[in-house]
């Protein structure tokens, strides 16, 4: 069970449905063999990257989750950098099937996911590169579908997805200063990372109606957004500005997580 765990399943699942979503905005459900390929390499790659993100993070994981695969011994690290491995040849060879953009896309990230587990994790600037690479698995299914309305998205993505990386590096404050991490609560303190992560959302809150304003998606998109996304997003500022305790934030995190599951409903209604 253990070697399922590692790859974070979940998110693996919602990427490939991001890629999915990266091709149906505008045009409805579409499912040609090269979108459905394109959706198992984001679930590949993610795969891939949440082991190596594990890999390099044994030591901060036996203080901030002793309860993951590798700092509990549930997994044996040499099966998983073998799975890991794994994963990066599959998704190489994948992607060389569906054209030069898609491959320079899918090496791109991959060469992304490994700097960040050994350099940018550990720096301020994580949350943006974390924040990228998830967004550019809309783009992934927008290239292959040839979707240019990918971007919004990935614009979506990118500013949910910062301040929820935020809120996590309050959370993980502890485990983080024992391994030399500068995230941006260590460097700028609990409170103005939550003015960040509230200003972020706030953007956010700007550019959702963009899609229906500009005629590229319709009123069902707007009324969805409207009575779920808005409706939490909006609460999450709130306690942020209010500067929560540590238990809450988790549930602030879920909450973020729930209105983007919201919104990828919305794009594709």
């Amino acid at each position: 069970m253990g070697y399922v765990t590692i790859i974070r399943p979940l998110n693996c699942a919602i990427t490939f449905v991001s890629v999915l979503v990266g091709a149906w905005i505008t045009t409805g459900f579409i499912y040609t063999p090269q979108l459905i390929l394109a959706g198992m390499i984001g679930f590949i790659v993610c795969a891939f990257g949440n082991i190596v993100n594990d890999l390099y993070d044994i030591e901060i994981d036996k203080i901030n989750n002793p309860d993951r695969p590798l700092p509990s011994g549930k997994v044996n690290k040499k099966i998983v950098i073998s799975l890991a491995l794994f994963f990066f040849i599959i998704s190489i060879l994948f992607s060389i099937s569906l054209g030069l953009p898609v491959f320079l896309l899918v090496l791109g990230v991959l060469i992304l996911l490994f700097i960040y587990a050994l350099y940018f994790k550990k720096t301020i600037a994580g949350n943006f590169v974390v924040s990228i690479i998830t967004g550019l698995s809309f783009i992934l299914g927008g290239i292959v579908e040839n979707n240019s309305a990918c971007i919004f998205p990935f614009l979506f993505s990118f500013f949910i997805h910062m301040p929820r990386e935020i809120i996590k590096d309050v959370i993980d404050i502890k485990g983080d200063k024992s391994a030399g991490i500068i995230s941006l609560p260590i460097l700028l303190g609990k409170e103005r990372s939550f003015n960040i992560s509230a200003l972020l959302l706030g953007i956010l809150c700007i550019l959702l109606p963009l899609p229906y304003i500009m005629k590229i998606l319709h009123l069902q998109y707007m009324i969805v957004v409207l009575i779920f996304a808005y409706p939490m997003i909006i609460y999450v500022i709130f306690r942020l500005l209010k500067k929560p305790q540590e238990p809450v934030l988790a549930k602030l995190s879920n909450l973020l997580k729930i209105s983007m599951a919201a919104g990828l409903v919305a794009m594709i209604l």
